[in-house]
């Protein structure tokens, strides 16, 4: 069972066919209306991802769909509705020119290839936000305009998110700013 934050609003939960085997299921039993499904095992799984990635799913604000996998399946957990009062969300809110207030979110990356990587694929699905590009001790952090899930479950393939609201005081005092504005169009095009 691996957990993965794809946002501070969505998990995607990867279960093994030897996972669903030890939980004692069927991948035809995965259905939202299985009450043992859901009762039993959701609740199971929610709490394992609680202790491993801090990701609380609200039982009445949660919407779950399960992708079946030859060896096993994905889950997505997504959170229909963030409280504004939470205050380990960090939000740095900013207007553009339309005047909507758009998030920006955090993601490390191990290496500069995994970055570059992840830069040309949101390019190539025609990504345009505003980004930033840090540098410190080996690990590169992409701040990224939330433009929906598609860029979302795509940068989450290549980077971690991070979900602390004091990081980015770390950040702007210790590590080097690589690139701003539009980091991730930069950065794309100086390793082509």
């Amino acid at each position: 069972m691996e957990f993965k934050l794809v946002s501070e609003n969505k998990l995607k939960i990867a279960l093994t066919n030897e996972d669903i085997e030890s939980m004692d299921i069927t991948l035809d039993e995965m259905e939202y209306d299985n009450t043992k499904f859901t009762k039993r095992v959701f609740w199971e799984i929610f709490d394992k991802a609680k202790r491993q990635t801090g990701f609380d799913a609200p039982a009445d604000k949660t919407e779950v769909t399960v992708d079946k996998k030859a060896d096993g399946c994905i889950i997505f957990v997504t959170k229909k509705v963030i409280p504004k009062s939470d205050p380990y969300i960090y939000e740095k809110r900013y207007k553009k020119y339309t005047g909507l207030k758009k998030k920006r979110l955090l993601y490390m990356f191990e290496n500069s290839e995994t970055l570059f990587e992840a830069c040309r694929q949101l390019i190539l699905i025609g990504y345009n936000g505003k980004s930033d590009i840090f540098a410190d001790e080996g690990k590169y952090y992409l701040y990224i305009e939330d433009s929906g899930e598609q860029v979302l479950d795509l940068i989450s393939e290549y980077g971690s998110f991070i979900n602390n609201p004091f990081f980015s005081f770390y950040l702007d005092e210790h590590a080097k700013k690589i690139i701003s504005a539009d980091a991730v169009k930069t950065f794309s095009e100086i390793f082509k």
